[in-house]
């Protein structure tokens, strides 16, 4: 008799992963790309309102002190809403106010819209991380917080390659 075949491992490190966990890892990729795609864009936009390079450069830093702000309040609403819904809608923030920071028509709005960016994206990223963590078993979550963040990485150095190959941005 012939022994039993080994079961063939799949090239794809996240295949006997959970479903969620690429999903999350595509998610946080996209997230990325966008925030890389504007960030280099934003200081630029801020000073055709007619400020100086500190304040333009304060456009970059309120996303990320709201996030700070923001990131202990996002833990805790996940915990009573659920973490899908507070990522969905911390998602949406982001994509609003993003949209909207575009449109923007003083220097104040512009401010304010990505603050409430930042907000936004402590929901998503203190939710998805809650989420992933949820859906990986004790042995999985090494490898499954390493494609999460390994996602946003790569979507952090390819929406800068994008955002510089988009004529007028």
């Amino acid at each position: 008799t012939t022994p039993p075949a080994e079961p063939r491992r799949s090239r794809w490190p996240l295949s006997d992963l959970p479903r969620e966990v690429p999903i999350l890892v595509g998610v946080n990729f996209l997230v990325a790309v966008g925030f890389g795609i504007v960030a280099p864009a934003l200081p630029l936009f801020a000073k055709e309102f007619g400020v100086g390079n500190l304040a333009a450069g304060a456009v970059i830093s309120v996303f990320a002190l709201m996030r700070f702000v923001s990131a202990l309040g996002a833990g805790r609403l996940a915990d009573r809403i659920g973490e899908r819904l507070v990522l969905g809608i911390g998602i949406g923030i982001v994509a609003v106010s993003s949209l909207l920071a575009g449109l923007a028509q003083s220097y104040t709005q512009l401010v304010v819209l990505r603050g409430a960016g930042g907000v936004g994206s402590a929901m998503f990223t203190v939710s998805a991380m809650a989420l992933l963590l949820r859906a990986a078993g004790p042995e999985q979550r090494r490898r499954a917080s390493g494609a999460f963040q390994a996602g946003f990485l790569f979507g952090g150095v390819a929406g800068p390659a994008i955002g510089g190959a988009v004529p007028g941005i």
